[in-house]
């Protein structure tokens, strides 16, 4: 009974109606979204990248050259014996970094003989001029006596040879006791300048020649610091052609003293005294010399001396340019232009004339931008013209992400 064909009968027709039950359900569901309401269009709306920005401002600037170089004074003297002789006396205080005053007395040689060749000079310089009064009287006395006779006068006769003779000796004599009496001198040696003795060598006791050095001696007057300017610079600052009537532009002279924890900066006041040598063609340097006024005076605050071989920093005053901008380095793209965002928040690129560095993280702009346009301080790494940006701590409210898309 079990295995009858009339019991397997209702589950074959449940088996066929489930087929036109589906079909009908997915006919409902067509007609319910065909009839239903369509769905409102949402407009996508990206999000903004956020650029920093600051307004462009237009002063007159003036440029600053800043380069590094060494101090070194302006004038350095190798004093040297004038005669030969042994050293008798040296100032006891004449040692390396000693300051002297101008005349003062170094070393002093030998002078017995020198006094002798004086004295000897000037007895041979009056014999000489004795003779010349002896000839000067017999020669009037022969020209009375040829005017006495109204003959013609002979030269030899009237003594004329013979006195200029005696003239010509004496002279040569007086030329004699000036070189011996200037060798007497000699044997004093004296400071030609005030200044700083550098390096001594000699001693008392020993024999010296003439044009051998005892010292070395630089003034203080006046101190130099060479530098070498970049070709940019050239026309960016007044150069101190002096037969053109350029002037000298003013310079600081720069030193930073003390541990690195402890920096003590000191300054002092230069100018641009002159261009020195030619550019060198391979750096496109061109070498030129800053000079210091008084650079051991002291001042109120405790200035150290500018010391010869100190390593200072020089800012040359250059030339003021109006209408320039000072333009964040980190405005500056790789290609060298820069950003700005217009009234409808829209990235716009800039070609500028960056002409020189203001400090260490601005550059000076001459043209390219105009006052009041918004700048990007930051440009993204990933920016098309016309762009839309937003503007950081604007109030304006945006989506957050980070998405650098947008349609101009």
């Amino acid at each position: 009974m079990l295995g009858s064909p009339y019991l397997r009968r209702p589950a074959v027709m449940r088996r066929f109606l489930f087929v036109p039950i589906l079909l009908a359900s997915f006919a409902v569901v067509a007609l319910l979204v065909a009839l239903g309401p369509e769905p409102e269009a949402q407009e996508f709306e990206p999000a903004l990248t956020e650029v920093q920005v600051q307004s462009v401002r237009l002063d007159a600037e003036r440029v600053v050259v800043t380069v590094d170089g060494t101090a070194r004074p302006a004038r350095r003297t190798a004093v040297a014996a004038q005669v030969a002789g042994e050293i008798v006396w040296a100032a006891s205080s004449l040692r390396a970094g000693t300051q002297v005053e101008e005349e003062s007395p170094l070393f002093r040689i030998r002078e017995t003989r020198y006094a002798q060749a004086a004295a000897e000079a000037r007895s041979r310089l009056a014999e000489a001029e004795l003779r010349v009064l002896r000839e000067r009287a017999a020669a009037e006395l022969a020209r009375a006596e040829w005017e006495r006779t109204g003959a013609e006068p002979d030269p030899m006769a009237l003594g004329i040879p013979q006195l200029t003779a005696a003239e010509e000796g004496a002279a040569a004599a007086r030329a004699a006791l000036e070189t011996a009496e200037t060798d007497l001198r000699n044997t004093e040696v004296r400071a030609p300048h005030a200044g700083l003795v550098a390096s001594r060598s000699a001693e008392a006791g020993e024999w010296v020649t003439p044009g051998q050095r005892l010292l070395e001696l630089f003034s203080l007057d006046v101190f130099e610091v060479r530098v070498s300017l970049p070709d940019a610079a050239l026309s960016l600052v007044d150069l101190p052609f002096r037969e053109s009537g350029g002037r000298m532009p003013p310079a600081r002279v720069t030193a930073t003293l003390g541990p690195p924890d402890a920096e003590v900066r000191w300054t002092w006041e230069g100018r641009l005294a002159r261009m020195e040598g030619e550019m060198d063609p391979a750096t496109r340097f061109i070498p030129a010399v800053i000079e210091v006024a008084r650079p051991y005076q002291t001042t109120p605050d405790g200035r150290p001396p500018l010391v010869a071989g100190m390593f200072v920093q020089v800012e040359i005053e250059g030339k003021e340019f109006p209408e320039v901008a000072t333009v964040p380095a980190s405005a500056f793209r790789a290609d060298g232009t820069v950003l700005v965002v217009d009234a409808e928040d829209r990235v716009r690129v800039r070609e500028v004339d960056a002409f020189w560095p203001a400090g260490e993280t601005a550059v000076l702009v001459r043209s390219g931008l105009a006052a009041g346009e918004r700048l990007v301080v930051s440009p993204p790494s990933l920016v098309a013209e016309g762009m839309r940006v937003r503007i950081a701590g604007s109030p304006e409210a945006a989506p957050s992400g980070g998405g650098a898309s947008g349609s101009p």
